[in-house]
């Protein structure tokens, strides 16, 4: 038999290098000691932790179910007071007799909604804004109707009674207006086809020719206030309509009729001023009639 060549025995030997060697040793005591101190901090910090989260869980139900909550704003406080503002004549005092006594109701138990709605549906009442100021104060902002005209009707008892006109045709007996402020008003002639009742009996219908003549009242009254003033009937025919028929009559002191179309009234006014400067028209202490209704012409009669 041949015997093995020491590169041979050589090769032989290197499958038993490939083998794994295992590099771990056996665990001393004292090694496995210390991991199990090491466990035993870790579960004891843990059940701590969840000892603490169930402590913080119970105490906050324990507060809620025994202490009543808190009002931070008031919500039940009552009403002490009402701002009251309004840019037209009616007062807190009226608002007050409107509403009624505010004791023993509080600022939450009022329906913000509802008051604001039943305001509005006051004739004289445009918009109404109506908010809450905790903790205890409620505020009620008004716009009303302002009267251009005053129509005066005889009444049952056969006086007269006087009904407001607004600038949008609205027609309603206005509350806290000085007579004297009333006397500066033009009154309102129409035909009495064009005044019709409400549906439900109560005032009148809205009229329609009013807000085609308010412009010509607004403009007067803000820059021709020397005119204006001596103004006493206004009375309309068709003013939305642009035929030759179509007039505003204007009934004054110094001047009988004064006839204006219903349109352009900026110029017509500076006719009217311009005519009434002039030294014929200025002696004269009644004048029969003045037409500005054909376009640039004037017709005067003395």
């Amino acid at each position: 038999m041949r015997k093995k060549t020491k590169k041979e025995s050589s090769q032989g030997s290197g499958w038993k290098n490939l083998a794994p060697r295992s590099s771990r040793k056996p665990a001393s005591a004292a090694a496995f000691r210390k991991q199990l101190q090491t466990a035993g901090k870790l579960g004891l910090l843990s059940l701590c932790l969840a000892t603490l989260v169930a402590g913080l869980w119970w105490f906050d139900k324990k507060i809620d179910s025994s202490v009543d909550p808190i009002e931070f704003t008031g919500l039940g406080a009552p009403v002490n007071e009402v701002i009251f503002q309004t840019d037209g004549v009616l007062s807190k005092r009226w608002f007050g007799n409107w509403f009624g006594p505010m004791r023993s109701r509080s600022l939450m138990q009022l329906d913000i909604m509802s008051i604001r709605n039943e305001l509005e549906a006051e004739q004289q009442v445009k918009e109404v804004t109506v908010r809450r100021e905790f903790p205890s104060t409620l505020v009620v902002e008004m716009k009303e109707k302002q009267p251009i005209l005053v129509l005066r009707l005889r009444a049952k008892d056969n006086g007269v009674q006087d009904w407001m006109v607004a600038g949008d045709g609205s027609l309603y007996q206005g509350v806290g207006y000085p007579s004297s402020s009333l006397s500066l008003l033009p009154s309102l002639a129409i035909h009495p086809s064009l005044l019709r009742l409400n549906s439900d009996g109560e005032g009148y219908c809205k009229l329609e020719g009013i807000p085609r003549i308010a412009p010509l009242l607004n403009l007067a009254r803000k820059d021709y206030p020397e005119l204006y003033r001596d103004w006493r009937v206004v009375s309309y025919e068709r003013p939305d309509q642009s035929d030759p028929g179509a007039h505003v009559l204007v009934r004054s002191g110094k001047v009988r009729s004064i006839r204006f179309a219903p349109r352009d009234y900026g110029a017509q006014m500076q006719r009217l001023k311009y005519l009434l400067r002039q030294p014929d028209f200025r002696m004269k202490s009644s004048i029969e009639s003045v037409d500005l209704s054909h376009d640039r012409s004037v017709y005067a009669k003395i």
